[in-house]
């Protein structure tokens, strides 16, 4: 970390330190100028040639002082090479001592401190409270004798303090400056030594914590002497010397930075190196921040007061190094699953018990006072790229899915397609509906707004497939019936899925289901024209005059049945094309009874055609109980007396709710009723019918719905 910040502001041009004059002092205690001199021995340093005499008796001589500092400050190269050894050197620190010698090992060093002043017993008391030489407080520093460093530093800052300067004497000035610029290279040795061991607080708290101990004593100290410079220099006089030097502040720096590093040195690979390059960074993550956060907690944060916080300093640096970490990481290309693990890891993981909410963390961890790990604004920017890349994997997968379905249904057209559960069925419908549900169960892991994000893609996608699937369909080749009936149980199945899926007033789902619905429709009548063209002149001839004296028209009409019964068994639902086309032509009003007597005949003929019909079905595996009651009822209300007509239309319309006006018009026609009251009676009592039973009917099975008029006589399945 750079010290530039502790740096005064009154730099000379070169770069040196300025000269603080007494007009920039003002210490309001003595008008006594103590001596500069020091009561040491000549010392020959390992670092330096620099030799530093004992002082003259006289210690007011300015002569003799400033012959001593010229000699102290000849090689001040040397010295300030002295002063910043290798940033990045590795503190040795003794083995064997644990957190619980502390404050012991902090009261030693103190009174380590204390006894150095007092080593030499020939000093006099005017001498003991002098600073040692810028050499020797080096050496402290060097050592880690950190207390007894900046208590030496302290002094002679003091001392400069009270030095007056000679505004005549521009020798004098320029040893000053000197010296000051000295003290200013001893702050900042101090200040990276600092630096450098809360740095490697991870290894050292383990190894010898009284060096953390001494770190955390220092900065309290410095933090109550800037609180004295503050109340003695109000308002500020000068700042060539380093205060107020917030080493608190620079402690926290300290802290956030040694905390990005090393989430910064965490392994994080290429998607060359590895595809699951991304797992293993957030793995390898997750395990850094726990093992480290233990650390702090079980080692670290002893070392320093409680008011400090030091856990509480830690978790927040981290949370923001981690937050600024995955922010750069979501601004690469990602893929979907890469983007899905981001906002899992965030929302999910971080805050789980395996890391954040872990048990050796807590509960000093509170998430809440954290706040979220990424913004809201970034998380957003985050889940529209997994929207967008959702929607380009669904539209590939489904395209690919509708091309594997075609080659299928051009492979049916020569061989039986696949049975399922008794039904002509393909992969397709299920392959989809599975991998919606899989979009779905991860977006709805992420948020319900990301949910239905991903519901409304994937409808919008399922839409297009199936228009695109329905112009396959309608293009195989004629007669390809097991075809068609593969593609319609296909679009039953995932109409079934869709209204599962179906959320409240969800307008895609009303969009899509609109259109498997009308392809479900489309499909039934393209099997329908497949198999009835080859009937269309057979049921023709029937429910005509002609028809109640031959049978043999619907006996070639049950023989052609017969063969295509199997292929509609194979629906879903079953196809009961036959009875709807049968009823269908009485609706069309091409016969009327002129007798009871023919009455009579035709309802027995149509009882007898309608049962038939259905026994075919019943012996081809139908479960189609409600289409039974159709041939008496309908049988019962052509052949009955007239007073018994409400009677059966009662019957007829609970059996059968969907039955229209039109198609009772139909059957009072085929009855005879063309006009007059009776037929006016009948009408209103149908409606009358209808508007009392429309709340408690439901309908469940739709037959007459199905048969549509086209104008007023003519009626088409």
């Amino acid at each position: 970390m750079s010290t530039d910040g502790l740096r005064g502001e009154k730099d000379s041009p070169d770069g040196s330190q300025a000269t603080c004059g007494p007009s920039d002092v003002k210490t309001g205690t003595t008008k006594k100028k103590p001596s500069i001199r020091r009561n040491s021995k000549k010392l020959s340093l390992e670092t330096s040639d620099i030799e530093v005499d004992e002082p003259d008796a006289n210690p007011r001589e300015e002569t003799g002082l400033f012959k001593n500092l010229s000699k102290r400050f000849s090689k001040r190269l040397n010295l300030a090479s002295s002063l910043y050894p290798t940033k990045n050197k590795t503190l040795n620190a003794p083995d064997g001592n644990t957190v619980n010698n502390l404050k012991v090992d902090v009261k030693e060093q103190e009174e380590k401190c204390d006894s150095i002043e007092n080593k030499d017993s020939k000093c006099s008391s005017e001498n003991t409270n002098l600073p040692l030489s810028v050499m020797e407080i080096n050496q402290l520093i060097s050592q880690n004798l950190l207390l007894e460093a900046n208590k030496n530093i302290n002094k002679l800052e003091e001392e400069l303090l009270h030095e007056k300067e000679h505004e005549k004497d521009e020798k004098y000035r320029q040893e000053y400056a000197k010296k000051v610029r000295d003290f200013n290279l001893l702050c900042d040795k101090l200040a990276e030594q600092l630096i450098s061991i809360v740095t490697n607080s991870f290894t050292i708290a383990k190894q010898d914590s009284r060096i953390l101990c001494m770190v955390s004593k220092v900065v309290e100290l410095e933090e109550a002497a800037d609180k004295r410079w503050e109340e003695r220099m109000n308002p500020p006089a000068t700042n060539c010397f380093r205060r107020p030097r917030k080493w608190n502040d620079l402690w926290k720096e300290t802290v956030c930075k040694s905390v990005q590093e090393r989430i910064a040195t965490v392994p994080l690979l290429t998607k060359q190196q590895d595809v699951k390059w991304l797992a293993l960074h957030l793995e390898h993550l997750q395990q850094t921040i726990l093992e480290d956060l233990k650390i702090v907690k079980d080692f670290i944060q002893k070392c320093y007061p409680e008011n400090y916080k030091v856990f509480n300093v830690y978790i927040e640096c981290y949370h923001r190094a981690i937050s600024s970490h995955l922010e750069r990481i979501q601004q690469k290309h990602l893929e979907l699953n890469e983007l899905y693990l981001i906002l899992n890891w965030v929302l999910h993981i971080y805050q789980s018990g395996d890391v954040m909410s872990h048990p050796d963390l807590s509960p000093e961890v509170n998430m809440k006072e954290l706040g979220p790990l990424l913004d809201q604004e970034i998380m957003e920017n985050v889940m529209d790229k997994y929207a967008k890349a959702l929607k380009v994997i669904i539209s590939n997968w489904m395209k690919n899915s509708l091309e594997e379905e075609k080659t299928k249904l051009l492979e049916f057209e020569t061989r039986e397609p696949e049975l399922m559960m008794d039904c002509y069925r393909s992969n397709m419908a299920y392959d989809i509906t599975q991998m919606v549900y899989e979009c779905l169960k991860n977006a709805d892991h992420i948020s319900k707004e990301l949910k239905g994000k991903a519901l409304h893609i994937c409808f919008d996608e399922l839409e297009n497939l199936i228009h695109r699937y329905h112009q396959d369909l309608v293009m195989s080749k004629p007669n390809a019936v097991p075809v068609l009936v593969v593609g319609l149980n296909t679009c039953i199945d995932l109409r079934e899925n869709v209204e599962k899926l179906k959320q409240d007033n969800d307008g895609h789902a009303n969009k899509i289901e609109k259109t498997l619905n009308n392809v479900v429709k489309q499909l039934n009548h393209s099997i329908s024209n497949e198999i009835f063209l080859q009937l269309k002149l057979c049921f023709k001839k029937l429910i005509t005059k002609k028809w109640l004296s031959n049978s043999e028209d619907f006996n070639q009409i049950i023989s052609i049945a017969e063969k295509y019964c199997e292929e509609f068994k194979k629906m879903k639902p079953a196809n009961y094309q036959f009875v709807k086309e049968y009823i269908a032509q009485i609706m069309k009003q091409r016969f009327n009874c002129k007798s009871s007597k023919e009455r009579d005949k035709a309802a027995n003929k149509i009882r007898e055609e309608l049962g038939t019909i259905n026994k075919m079905y019943e012996e081809h595996g139908s479960t189609a109980s409600w289409l039974l009651p159709i041939t008496q009822e309908l049988s019962d209300f052509i052949g009955s007396n007239e007073s018994e007509l409400e009677t059966k239309l009662n019957t007829l319309y609970m059996d059968y709710p969907d039955i229209g006006e039109k198609h009772l018009l139909a059957l009072l026609h085929f009855r005879g009723i063309l006009r007059g009251k009776r037929k006016s009676n009948l009408i209103k009592y149908f409606n009358q019918l209808v508007k009392e039973s429309e709340d408690s009917i439901t309908l469940t099975h739709p037959l007459f719905e199905e048969i549509k008029f086209d104008g007023q006589l003519n009626c088409m399945s």
